[in-house]
């Protein structure tokens, strides 16, 4: 297994990814479809480049991902991370990938002096199951508000 940042490089390898997640789980997805045109735009947009992507790949083929993004509070100067997604390919989940990409992910937070992240996680039993297995994590039910800015 290799991990290698989202780039120009294997954006093709991703969207082949992005297309095979979407016609397995298309119910775990936001997106409705695989926007290549935009991925690709997105790649060079000054906007996204502080929320990379780590891919795991099985040769070469995309197997996982972890998205993320770092923020920070002026006022204290605490660091932290917001994990956006993770999902592992059906036939090669219980394989270890995605506490690999979290351990990736993690070496970029120590990389970027992060003193905490966090992300919204899903309740399944398999989610459940993973979440429950990370040392050092607290498993919180937190109120969220979400209002949608953009018409």
């Amino acid at each position: 297994m290799k991990f290698e940042i989202l780039s120009a490089s294997n954006v093709e390898h991703y969207i082949t990814y992005l297309k095979k997640a979407m016609a397995l789980d298309s119910d775990l997805m936001w997106a409705e479809q695989v926007d290549e045109a935009g991925i690709r735009a997105r790649l060079n947009d000054p906007f996204y480049q502080n929320t990379p992507s780590i891919l795991a790949f099985d040769g070469d083929q995309v197997v996982g991902r972890i998205e993320y993004h770092f923020y920070g509070c002026l006022q204290d100067g605490y660091r932290m991370a917001y994990v956006d997604w993770v999902y592992v390919l059906l036939e090669y989940r219980h394989k270890g990938i995605a506490q690999q990409l979290f351990k990736e992910f993690e070496k970029d937070c120590r990389r970027n002096r992060i003193d905490q992240y966090y992300l919204i996680r899903a309740t399944n039993p398999n989610a459940d199951r993973f979440y429950h297995s990370f040392e050092n994590a607290e498993l919180d039910d937190e109120p969220i508000l979400r209002k949608t800015v953009k018409e």
